[in-house]
């Protein structure tokens, strides 16, 4: 009987295992533990402006891999979920040229597994017809860790600063 229950324990045990590898693969932005504190803050600091720069380079692949495998990018027009939407939308801006971007942190909160980091952002962009457009608003990006420990975004979300009649 002794033996019988070691080896229901041991496939027990095994069994469990593999679900744990399941999920790990099912969820990989929470696989990895996170420190808080400010090392944590400049590496997001830091993903953040690498974010930036890419948006910049309209380097569409670089910025939907900074995003999780299925990471929301909300915008006016509609979310986009996943790396693939966010690629395509991101390539097929045909005539538009970023010209600037600035994200500028006000503060983070940590959330379980998560970095939520608020602050504003600017951005200019060229439309096709060469008309020079700058809008500001408000971000907030959901940052988890990536089973190799780099930052993903889990979501990023925009809004426009709200503008005045008249203005």
């Amino acid at each position: 009987m002794n033996r019988l229950l070691r080896l229901a324990l041991a496939s027990t045990l095994i069994a469990l295992a593999g679900c744990e590898q399941i999920n790990m693969m099912m969820s990989p932005e929470i696989s990895t533990p996170m420190a808080t504190g400010p090392e944590t803050e400049s590496q997001i600091e830091k993903a953040s402006q690498r974010y930036a720069a890419l948006l910049l380079a309209m380097d569409a692949d670089g910025v939907s891999l900074m995003y999780a495998p299925d990471g929301v990018w909300e915008r006016q027009s509609g979310p986009l979920t996943g790396r693939g939407a966010i690629r395509q939308a991101l390539s097929s801006m045909n005539g538009v040229q970023v010209q600037a971007v600035e994200l500028m942190t006000s503060y983070m909160s940590y959330n379980g597994p998560a970095v939520v980091q608020t602050g504003d952002v600017n951005q200019t962009i060229r439309l096709p017809g060469g008309k020079t457009v700058t809008s500001t608003g408000r971000f907030e990006a959901t940052w988890v860790r990536s089973p190799d420990g780099e930052w993903w975004i889990r979501r990023m979300v925009t809004r426009p600063n709200a503008t005045k009649p008249g203005t």
